[in-house]
C-alpha cells in the first residue's frame, strides 16, 4: 500500500511561506548566474572549483524539485501526496538548497581566506547563500505539515 500525507496548512500561511521560499531559490538562481556572468573569480583554486560545481548539483537538484511542484500543482495535488512526490518536491527543494546554503557559505569562507572577496562572485555567493537560506528557512515549514494519512 503507497502512503500518503496531507497537509492542513491555512491557505494564507502556505502562501505567505511559499512565496517567501520561492523568493530564496530566486535569489539563489540569481546569485549562481551572475557568479557565472561575472568570470568566477577564484576558481583557479581547487577547493573554489569544488564548490561551484557542488553548487551547481544543488541549483540543478532544486530545479528538479520545482519542477516536480509546479507539476503537481498542475494535476491538483499539492494539499495530498504520496510519499516519493513529497521527497521528490520538496524534498529537493529543501535539503537542496540546505546544501546550497552549507557549500556557499564554505565558498564565502573559501574567499575570505583566500583574499578573493573583494569581487563580484564573493557578492554572488553571498546572495546564493542567502537566498538558499531563505528557500530552506521558509520552505521546511510546509514540507514538515504533511502528516501521514491514517489507514
Amino acid at each position: 500500500m503507497i502512503k500518503t500525507y496531507t497537509t492542513k496548512l491555512p491557505d494564507k500561511q502556505w502562501l505567505m511561506l511559499g512565496l517567501i521560499s520561492d523568493l530564496g531559490w530566486i535569489a539563489y538562481f540569481a546569485g549562481f548566474a551572475l557568479y557565472m556572468i561575472s568570470g568566477a573569480e577564484g576558481l583557479e583554486t581547487v577547493i573554489l572549483s569544488a564548490l561551484f560545481l557542488l553548487g551547481g548539483l544543488c541549483a540543478l537538484t532544486v530545479l528538479v524539485g520545482i519542477i516536480e511542484l509546479i507539476s503537481q500543482r498542475v494535476r491538483q495535488l499539492d494539499r495530498r501526496l504520496k510519499r516519493i512526490q513529497l521527497v521528490t518536491g520538496f524534498g529537493f527543494v529543501i535539503y537542496g538548497s540546505l546544501a546550497g546554503f552549507l557549500l556557499s557559505t564554505a565558498a564565502v569562507f573559501t574567499d575570505i581566506i583566500g583574499g578573493y572577496e573583494t569581487g563580484m562572485c564573493f557578492t554572488a555567493q553571498i546572495i546564493m547563500a542567502a537566498g538558499a537560506l531563505i528557500c530552506f528557512a521558509f520552505g521546511l515549514p510546509i514540507m514538515r505539515s504533511f502528516k501521514p494519512d491514517e489507514p
